[in-house]
Order: C-alpha cells, then sequence, then structure tokens
C-alpha cells in the first residue's frame, strides 16, 4: 500500500517538473519570425489570393496581394481565399493596411481594392519587408534551352514535356492537364510554351 503512495506522489512530482519546465523549453524555441495572414471574401472558388510583398511605410506596415482567378468553371458562390507568410518578428505589432490588386467585384472588408499603378504610387519611400517568388508564366520560359526550362519548371514543381522540336511534333501523351507547360523547340530554344 505504501509502495502504491510513494509511486503516486513520485507521479504528481514528476508532472510538476514538466508543467513547470514546459514554457521554459518552448521560450527557448520562440521563432523570430511571425505570420501575415490574409483573408478575403471572393465571388467563388475559383479565386485565389497571394500576398505578394509587404512594405514598412512610417510605422505601418502595406501588405500586397494579387487576387487571380484560376481557368475554368466554377460555381458562382460566395467564398473565403487565404495566403500567410512569415515576416520578422520585429514587424508583427506594427498596424496594417491590405491592398489587393485584380479584384473584380464591389465588396471588400478589411482591405482596399487597387490597381497596379495605384500600388506603385503608395510603395513610394517604402522599405521592402517581404518579397514572394515570382510566379512563373508561359514567358518565364521562353529563349531557355530545354535543360535549362525543364530543371526550371521541376524546381517550382510544375510538370512540363517537349512536343515540338524544329517544326516537328514530337510522340505526347493526349491527356489534359491544366497545370502542365507544353515546349515548342527551335535551334535548342524554348521559343512557344503553351498549358495543357
Amino acid at each position: 500500500m505504501q509502495l502504491g503512495y510513494a509511486l503516486s506522489f513520485m507521479k504528481t512530482i514528476f508532472c510538476c517538473c514538466v508543467v513547470v519546465l514546459s514554457p521554459l523549453a518552448h521560450a527557448a524555441e520562440t521563432p523570430k519570425i511571425n505570420p501575415v495572414t490574409v483573408s478575403i471574401d471572393v465571388p467563388s472558388p475559383a479565386w485565389s489570393l497571394n500576398i505578394t510583398s509587404i512594405h514598412k511605410k512610417g510605422n505601418k506596415l502595406l501588405v500586397v496581394c494579387n487576387a487571380l482567378q484560376k481557368e475554368g468553371m466554377s460555381a458562382a458562390m460566395l467564398s473565403k481565399a487565404t495566403d500567410s507568410v512569415l515576416i520578422p518578428s520585429k514587424f508583427a505589432q506594427l498596424p496594417r493596411d491590405v491592398y489587393v490588386i485584380g479584384q473584380k467585384w464591389n465588396y471588400s472588408d478589411g482591405y482596399k481594392a487597387v490597381t497596379r499603378k495605384e500600388m506603385d504610387t503608395l510603395l513610394m519611400d517604402s522599405t521592402t519587408v517581404y518579397t514572394a517568388k515570382k510566379m512563373l508564366t508561359e514567358k518565364s520560359f521562353i529563349g531557355l534551352s530545354v535543360k535549362e526550362a525543364h530543371a526550371l519548371a521541376k524546381e517550382n514543381k510544375i510538370p512540363s514535356r517537349v512536343v515540338e522540336i524544329d517544326g516537328e511534333p514530337q510522340p505526347s501523351t493526349m491527356d489534359i492537364r491544366p497545370e502542365r507547360f507544353n515546349f515548342a523547340i527551335k535551334k535548342g530554344k524554348v521559343t512557344r510554351v503553351t498549358k495543357g
């Protein structure tokens, strides 16, 4: 019986130690970066939101976002589009103004819809805190060698293939993949890119 009490007592002491030590261990591991999250209402699930850059101007953060519509059809249904990025913690407490480029609807809550030209004016005399990796488009591959084009696509986790070399169609599957880049090559360089 005494052994049971002793074990119970030791278990209680062990649990208390874990509770006391836990915050100390957590404090030592606290990261020096904080998330910035933006969530907006969009007219359908076909819309996505990307935080493209964050700037410090005066004592404020300017969060610049792009609203993008995916290709294809989608039901008109009010949805949320969200993106989150990490910034250094020294900027985390600053008040934020959120700007969205590419919005094509009439409602906004917690952000301002702007054109790229208006955004360029707003960003004058600001300091860049965060910049997203540049999004690849078909034009990103024009002029690259086959090896460079495939390497760039692989680095960005984009499926790719060569469908034409010097005007000659190459064997390829007939399946359609909207995210895949198809390269037409002339004299060893990418001259045309299609998706599908």
